[in-house]
């Protein structure tokens, strides 16, 4: 590994936020639009510096590095977000639910996080760890990874591990001799030998190898990666390496090429800013474009000495000076005190859903088993006490702490199936002691929302009814094109042979019915089922295996510890009603493409106590997918995680 002047290191950290700064400011008024564009580039689209959550959580991020060094723990940039940011869009709104409901890295980034879990939000704050790890890519992508879990899983952190590698290799090179083929092949060094990132990766250099046209390349990812969440991160990855290999290190020529891409354009054109920004340093791009000092505008509250880009950048500087210093020539390093974590390293490891990812919930009737992790190298060999406590779980014994590697202690949670609220936050305490001094670490499992299920429920035509078909030879008779459908006969017989219909008008149930108490045992007019919904979007497949189009009912009793007024953020694929306290709050009698919030309805009255929350679900076809978040307002808003749910065997009769 070669040395570098601190001189040089400064100039490529300045250029890294400089361009981060500037062609951000390029794109962040466009971001969204799906669509390739043509506009020009006028001088005007960068006087002005504008927010951007690319370059907001990044300042954060350097203020923990600050405090704790290279041992940072991921945790701490969690709660420098929860504490230092009020915005929380996507991805950040589920990142603070799971912290508040006391679930921690890594599972914050994986739990309850569908729609959201392979966005931008990550890859785009690669920069800082580059650039606190110059020249040392796999050390760069450690940090990124560390960031990463916060709010995302498995693909998107894997991004911003390509990034940060790629930026950390960039250190080494000049707009001379800069082989940007060479440092994406860094960055792809870093992540897994086989997995979607890579992929499209591959098959983005191979379009850029064959074509010159950027918005050629831009169909050819979209026809094969393309998403309809502007902030997915397949599509504008593969628009960023297009616009930085054909755009010749060229700020101006690469950020517009990425702007007129479209999607994510903030984020595309601001990491491809940053990476051209390393590569060529501050004086070049000052030189050529004649960018002064530029002042970067926050919207995150900042401890920072200045809004200056270039006092941030030598502030990363200079501990990266201290982080490094046999690695960064000359400049001065500086104590900083960091603050020792605790000697022991404490975290939980939950069972998997399917997929791979971190299972955080408990349902009534449930046990599961958790393992609480314990390391520490420089405790080791030493005697531990620990207890444990929290619903449905005491446990406490003595460890050793083992001589490198973890202890692992299988913790069994049994929930009674006739518990008769379950809250959606439920936090368990660790106490422990260890060489003589005493410690606590929180955790959380989030209770699943209780549903009483009805259904299926279906009619396949109403001109079959058991009293018609008491007068006619066969319900074919019944049947002609003029009635109910139209076209060939043939049409209508196959129809009932191959398919069903569905009623969506027909009130089924009467309130009686519905918010009676589950009674497993009953004889109901339609099958009545424990709905426990571990995370907030589900299929109608979760509920039941009726795969025919067919109505079902969702009741829940919703316990609130406050009189409050909330936003609805409602998910759906399918058509749906919703119901709170007896009122229709919204309903869609169409299809939609499903995304975590496609209907939002504000200002909706939930009381102190019990409210009753309905969902009249309707399936039409295979897909069937919806999910309901309660939120303090309709846009970058914090969810709601103070709510419990009534057991349906404990409903009271209306």
């Amino acid at each position: 590994m070669n040395n570098i002047p601190y001189s040089t290191y400064l100039d490529k950290v300045y250029g890294c936020f400089l361009g981060k700064t500037v062609i951000g400011t390029l794109g962040a008024p466009y971001e969204g639009i799906k669509m390739p564009l043509e506009l020009p580039f006028k001088e005007e689209m960068i006087n002005t510096m504008l927010p951007n959550d690319d370059l907001d959580l990044q300042v954060l991020w350097l203020d923990v590095a600050e405090k704790y060094g290279e041992a940072f723990p991921s945790d701490q940039l969690l709660d420098r977000f929860v504490n230092y940011c009020d915005y929380s869009p996507g991805e950040y709104a589920v990142m603070r639910k799971n912290w508040t409901r006391g679930i921690h890295t890594p599972a914050s980034g994986a739990f309850s996080n569908d729609f959201y879990i392979s966005g931008m939000g990550c890859p785009i704050r690669s920069e800082i760890w580059a650039c606190l790890a110059p020249l040392n890519p796999a050390e760069a992508a450690d940090y990124a990874t560390r960031d990463g879990v916060l709010d995302h899983w498995g693909e998107s952190v894997y991004g911003e591990r390509f990034f940060a590698a790629l930026e950390s290799a960039a250190f080494g090179v000049d707009e001379t001799n800069c082989d940007l083929y060479a440092l994406i092949d860094v960055g792809l060094s870093v992540i897994p030998a086989e997995c979607k990132f890579r992929e499209l990766v591959n098959d983005t250099v191979a379009w850029c190898r064959q074509y010159d046209d950027v918005k050629r390349i831009l169909r050819k990812i979209l026809h094969k990666y393309g998403h309809p969440d502007c902030t997915n991160l397949f599509q504008n990855i593969g628009i960023t390496l297009a616009a930085l290999l054909k755009g010749g290190l060229d700020e101006i020529k690469t950020g517009m090429d990425a702007l007129n891409c479209g999607f994510d354009t903030d984020c595309t054109c601001a990491t491809a800013g940053a990476v051209i920004g390393i590569i060529r340093g501050a004086k070049s791009l000052q030189a050529e474009y004649g960018w002064g000092d530029i002042k970067f505008v926050l919207g995150v509250k900042s401890d920072r000495r200045s809004d200056s880009v270039f006092d941030f950048s030598e502030d990363v500087a200079i501990l990266g000076k201290t982080w490094n210093p046999g690695l960064i020539e000359g400049g001065e390093a500086k104590d900083y005190g960091f603050e020792a974590p605790d000697p022991v390293g404490v975290w939980v490891e939950y069972p998997a859903f399917s997929d791979g990812r971190p299972d955080c919930s408990i349902a009534p009737g449930q046990t599961k088993t958790i393992t609480l992790c314990m390391t520490s190298f420089a405790l080791k060999g030493q005697p531990l006490t620990y207890s444990v406590k929290g619903l449905g779980l005491e446990a406490s014994g003595e460890i050793t702490l083992p001589d490198g590697g973890n202890a692992e202690i299988p913790l069994t949670v049994v929930i009674p199936a006739d518990i008769p609220v379950l809250n959606e936050t439920n936090l368990y305490t660790v106490a422990y002691t260890v060489d003589g001094k005493d410690y606590t670490y929180t955790f959380g499992l989030c209770g699943a929302y209780l549903w009483k299920a009805i259904g299926p429920i279906w009619r396949t035509d109403p001109v079959c009814t058991t009293e018609k078909l008491q007068n006619v030879p066969n319900y074919w008779h019944l049947m002609n094109p003029g009635y109910r459908y139209k076209g060939d006969s043939t049409d209508i017989v196959r129809r009932f042979h191959l398919n069903m219909a569905v009623d969506t008008t027909t009130p089924y149930l009467s309130a009686e019915e519905l918010y009676a108490p589950l009674d497993p045992d009953a004889d109901t007019k339609y099958e009545e089922t424990l709905f426990a919904q571990p995370e907030d979007s589900f299929r109608l497949d979760d509920v039941y295996g009726f795969s025919a189009p067919s109505v079902c009912y969702l009741v829940r009793e919703l316990v609130s510890p406050v009189d409050e007024t909330v936003c609805v953020q409602m998910g759906h694929s399918a058509p749906f009603a919703l119901y709170i306290n007896g009122e229709l709050v919204c309903e869609r009698d169409t299809c939609d493409t499903w995304d975590a919030e496609n209907v939002h309805v504000q200002n909706i009255h939930i009381r102190e106590g019990v409210n009753t929350v309905v969902l009249r679900l309707t399936r039409v076809n295979a897909d069937a997918k919806y999910n309901l978040i309660f939120s303090r307002g309709a846009t970058c808003a914090t969810h709601v995680t103070h709510y419990a749910s009534v057991n349906p065997l404990c409903f009271k009769k209306p």
